[in-house]
């Protein structure tokens, strides 16, 4: 028997779990510890120690060690059209700072702009590498990246590089650099393993070299170029390709002037069509603009990744799949989808060290605690629903003097954005995460997580009078019927859906040699 004590410190657990892995991603969490009054944070094998307050103060803290504080120093002696432009990003922070006004030891939430999150983001990427990965902390590997990455000229490929690379660890893969003094062959940048299917792929990075305020709204020009050169790269291995864009972000509007992803898969789609691409090998690429250097004092209105096929008949943007279809995709590329999950997860930079859910109130709405009501009542809150976009809730209370009761609350503004952020963790319960469904895809996986503990013998009494056809199966297999039978089942009442305009104006992949 599991007493109510440590029932309760299990569910805090997992919750803690949950946050973590949302916040941090699949490789090693952040190790660190208070004693003292200080903060003790482990990366790889070396100890840092400090009063930082968030983890970005951390961050801040880190980046000065690892490119070097002379380094930082010699950099502000020089002419401003001299300095790195590390130096800038952390010249504009310091600006944003001093406007914040924050006294001594006081935390706030406040706008991310580009310096900021250009800054703190490499010193993210940095982390991530030295803690997730021991070839990068030998000191001929480590000492290549940190040099080339001072270097003006080398600057920009590199912090890709390095972007990449820590994408692919926040996502569970493991790296293996090549060696940059072998020159028998031109070869990808790093060979990445997903160690739950043990497959290997070759990883080749490209950024689009440009000047941001001369350049920036050319029509990706050089774009198939990069590509092309990634392609040609040698590996054993499928083919993972990276390519940044590095232009100037708009607010997204689908198939508008501005939207580099319809733009972008055009122009790879029309390059793989023609003749001095026929030699090349597949390949999945991933299209990314991350573009804050050019919105320094400003939030970057749409940064992100997109995925096309590339001579390869999965992930082809617009190419409408049935839900088994669909499904078997998915089941032919864990590697790939664990990637592309990760990439729309991790979007943000860990502000706590430990998983909270930064700036709540210690007395915020918790499932199973005790609160007084306006009118004096007083309950335990047993269910909470966030009923509209302007953070109204609806609360279910067992009070006291008996009975229930339903109550209106509003979430204030920080504790709306949370519950937006941790839907399923918020009211300190693990619960399905909420929001519409876009897709037959996430439909069947949300039945799917609402079903899969049901009984064999329960799921065939579901389907009735066809149960008896399905009774040779497992669970999981009869799971898998049931689940598809009614996604199927709305779909054909929901009729033929409207492609957006923007799918419609996409080019048809080029129609391949079987």
């Amino acid at each position: 028997m599991i007493s109510r004590g440590a029932e309760e410190a299990q569910r805090r657990a997992e919750i803690h779990w949950v946050q973590q892995r949302r916040q941090q991603g699949l490789g090693r969490p952040i190790i660190t510890v208070q004693t003292a009054g200080k903060r003790i944070v482990a990366v790889g094998h070396r100890l840092f120690e400090g009063k930082w307050t968030t983890f970005h103060d951390f961050l801040y803290s880190y980046i000065f060690d690892v490119l070097g504080r002379d380094w930082f120093e010699a950099q502000t002696q020089l002419r401003q059209n001299e300095r790195h432009p590390v130096i800038e990003w952390h010249e504009r922070l310091l600006v944003a700072s001093k406007a914040a006004n924050l006294a001594s030891g006081e935390t706030r939430q406040t706008p991310m702009t580009g310096s900021i999150s250009a800054f703190l983001t490499l010193a993210y990427d940095l982390y991530t590498l030295e803690h997730n990965n021991d070839q990068t902390r030998t000191p001929e590997l480590r000492k290549s990246l940190i040099g080339r990455l001072k270097s003006h000229d080398q600057f920009i490929g590199v912090r890709y590089e390095i972007r990449v690379a820590a994408m692919l660890l926040r996502a569970g893969f493991e790296l293996e650099w090549e060696d940059e003094t072998d020159r028998r062959s031109k070869h990808v940048e790093y060979t990445a393993s997903y160690p739950r299917t043990g497959k290997a792929f070759g990883v080749e990075c490209k950024i689009r070299n440009q000047d941001a305020a001369k350049k920036a709204n050319q029509r990706l020009g050089k774009f198939a170029g990069l590509v092309s050169d990634a392609l040609r790269k040698t590996t054993p291995h499928d083919r993972l390709i990276f390519v940044d864009l590095n232009t100037q972000a708009y607010p997204y509007v689908p198939g508008g002037p501005h939207d580099w992803r319809t733009i972008s898969i055009n122009t790879l789609r029309k390059f793989e069509g023609q003749p001095k691409a026929a030699t090349l090998p597949p390949a999945v690429v991933f299209i990314t603009n991350y573009p804050d250097h050019h919105h320094l004092d400003s939030q970057v209105p749409d940064a992100g990744a997109t995925v096309e096929g590339f001579k390869i008949d999965d992930y082809r943007t617009g190419r409408l799949l049935t839900l088994p279809e669909k499904i078997e995709m998915r089941a032919r590329n864990p590697e790939v989808e664990a990637l592309l999950a990760s990439i729309q997860e991790h979007i943000d930079l860990p502000s706590t060290f430990e998983g909270e859910i930064p700036g709540l109130p210690s007395n915020r709405l918790l499932i199973g605690h005790r609160y007084e009501m306006d009118d004096g009542a007083v309950g335990t809150l047993e269910d909470a629903c966030v009923m509209d976009d302007n953070g109204k809730v609806a609360l279910i209370f067992d009070r006291d003097e008996g009975g229930r009761a339903i109550y209106t609350n509003q979430l204030s503004p920080e504790e709306f954005a949370a519950w937006k952020r941790y839907p399923e963790t918020f009211f300190g319960q693990i619960r399905q995460r909420p929001g519409p469904i876009n897709d037959p895809i996430e439909l069947y996986d949300s039945l799917k997580s609402t079903y899969v503990r049901t009984p064999k013998e329960k799921l065939l009494q579901f389907m009735g009078e066809h149960g008896d056809r399905f009774a040779a199966l497992t669970q999981p297999e009869l799971l898998d019927v049931y689940v598809q039978g009614i996604v199927n089942s709305l779909m054909e009442r929901a009729g033929p859906q409207e492609v957006p305009v923007h799918i419609q104006r996409i080019k048809p992949p080029p129609t391949r040699a079987v």
